[in-house]
């Protein structure tokens, strides 16, 4: 059996499997603690490196013929844009990975293009943050230690979010560079099969707002918003005060941006707390397509409630679980506010100032409560057709197998 034979058996294993896997994306953090002061410079140098190489990539003519083993050597400019010549110590896999993945960039973009949107031309990069990881680089050695390229045993928190696991196939990971610490996002494939929970038998509609950013058909209200801490405001007007480029104003900016991450990572922990909740509780999530950064416009109350709410994450993530048919999402025209599901007229004299809805036939509820049942009334109904579709289509295209093999 020749090598490329042994390639394309191995592929094709490879892709059984992961019919039966689910692919997950997992954040461990450095440990700060046990990781020496050499090891930090060490992440530093392989950040500068890793800029290089794209920088270098760009400023060539031709990419897609560029090779890693004729750029060992790198020229670029210093300091004083004098033109040097910088020797590579990155890993060459590592190096090949960074390829890689530019190239990915370009054929995504001209594909965009295609499509009728304006793209435009590479830049070259001031600063770079994160350093893709191919499969096989990073390796677990137990529950706090892990091994990838330049770090033999470099320890971590979160390793325990999957080598719970039974099985678990680590697929790819990116190290990324923050105010805070070095992370290290891994995507692990894991079977079905621990992904799935009992089902509860139950479904919920939601209705997104400003007073009330999320109300559920069952009556409960969520409040997504995450206000600014008094510090942030203090460092925000402390780094105006400060000298551009001087070390006091670059240790200011090290500790705003520690307090933006840590605004952040607030809003992320408290959307996807939310949607645990969600799908703990429920089967399907029924949601409205709403333009939430429309909601800006409207005034600058709303503008600050949006800016301060993570509503735009668990939209996102809504949308995203779309493709494991644990939410369905309506057209944004459906009338979940106007609509009565007594009578079946449409109330169009309501206005946002009407909190409860109220009908010529007697009919009166809670606006966001009476707006989220529609959306799951209205939800279940067109996932119902689809599915019936499907399962029509499914056996019109088995008929069709079955009168050709008799044909034949």
């Amino acid at each position: 059996m020749t090598k490329n034979e042994q390639i394309r058996q191995t592929l094709l294993a490879t892709r059984e499997k992961r019919q039966n896997q689910v692919l997950k994306v997992y954040e461990l953090k450095v440990n700060v603690h046990s990781t020496s002061k050499e090891d930090f410079a060490l992440f530093n140098s392989l950040f500068i490196q890793t800029k290089w190489i794209q920088n270098d990539m760009i400023a060539s003519n031709d990419i897609f013929n560029y090779d890693y083993k004729n750029h060992r050597v790198i020229q670029n400019f210093d300091k004083d844009k004098n033109l040097v010549e910088r020797q590579l110590s990155i890993n060459t896999g590592i190096h090949q990975t960074i390829i890689k993945y530019l190239k990915q960039d370009i054929i995504t973009l001209s594909k965009v293009k295609k499509r009728g949107r304006k793209v435009g031309r590479l830049k070259f990069r001031r600063t770079c943050n994160s350093i893709p990881l191919r499969t096989g680089q990073l390796k677990v050695i137990n529950s706090k230690t892990i091994s990838i390229p330049h770090f033999r045993k470099l320890k971590v928190y979160g390793l325990e979010q999957f080598i719970t696991f039974p099985e678990y196939d680590i697929a790819d990971a990116k190290i990324i560079k923050k105010a805070s610490s070095i992370y290290i996002k891994v995507s692990v494939c894991i079977p079905k099969s621990s992904a799935k929970r009992a089902p509860t038998g139950k479904t919920v509609g939601l209705d997104f707002g400003i007073k009330d950013n999320i109300t559920t058909s069952d009556g409960e209200k969520f409040n997504c918003s995450v206000q600014e801490s008094d510090y942030l405001k203090f460092l925000q007007k402390k780094l105006s005060k400060k000298q551009k480029g001087s070390k006091r104003y670059y240790k200011c900016l090290n500790q705003l941006q520690k307090e933006h991450e840590h605004l952040t990572n607030k809003k992320n922990d408290d959307s996807n707390k939310l949607i645990a909740y969600l799908l703990k509780n429920y089967d399907v999530i029924y949601f409205q397509d709403e333009q939430i950064s429309s909601w800006r416009k409207f005034s600058k109350g709303f503008a600050r409630n949006i800016q301060h709410s993570y509503l735009g994450r668990v939209k996102a993530k809504l949308v995203e679980l779309q493709k494991t048919e644990r939410s369905f999402e309506i057209s944004k025209w459906s009338p979940s506010t106007k609509f009565c599901p007594c009578c079946g007229s449409l109330n169009t004299g309501i206005t946002l100032a009407d909190r409860i809805y109220r009908c010529d036939c007697g009919y009166q509820f809670d606006r966001d409560v009476h707006a989220a049942k529609n959306v799951k009334l209205f939800g279940s109904t067109k996932r119902a057709e689809c599915l019936e579709q499907a399962s029509v289509e499914t056996l019109a295209s088995a008929a069709l197998e079955v009168n050709s093999s008799i044909v034949s």
